[in-house]
């Protein structure tokens, strides 16, 4: 009789949880206080330019982002073959590092775009936060969504810049 009623109780309150959906939470991660990091406050102005350079980075890089996951499932498919050909997987590898170098090239000149907006004491303090290739600060980073301290979802780890 107990264990019924614990199923019960168990599949009445996973509903519950189901029905909230996988979503982010309210607004888009990135955006607004404390999204660049503790403590900068951003102006209206500053938040809006940084909004508008991250929504200008995220379309911009949406067809190269979308061609690197391609390839990455076309590598997949070539490691899932029988007998896999070493000379095509070698040669997807060097396409999927080249648009992995395009990709952290862009995502550097948006870094220094970003940079630009920041006022010295800013600046100063964006210095003690993890920026670089594979940390979890503002933009890529190891794996997730974007927002802070995710990624792309690739294991790329690049810098900041909105994330999928």
């Amino acid at each position: 009789m107990i264990l019924a009623t614990l199923v019960i109780v168990l599949l009445a309150t996973s509903g519950l949880a189901i029905a909230q959906g996988w979503g982010r939470g309210p607004g888009v991660p990135g955006y607004g206080p404390g999204a660049w990091g503790p403590g900068l406050n951003l102006g209206a102005e500053q938040t809006q330019k940084m909004q508008a350079l991250q929504e200008s980075f995220f379309k911009e890089t949406i067809p190269l982002r979308n061609e690197l996951m391609a390839k990455k499932l076309e590598l997949r498919t070539l490691w899932a073959q029988t007998n896999p050909d070493q000379e095509k997987i070698l040669a997807k590898q060097k396409e999927i590092n080249a648009l992995t170098a395009q990709l952290q090239e862009k995502a550097t000149k948006h870094r220094l775009e970003i940079r630009q907006i920041l006022t010295p004491e800013q600046q100063a303090q964006m210095r003690n936060f993890a920026w670089g290739p594979g940390s979890c600060g503002m933009g890529y980073g190891p794996r997730g969504g974007f927002g802070p301290g995710r990624g792309m979802g690739m294991g790329t780890g690049f810098g900041p810049g909105p994330r999928w």
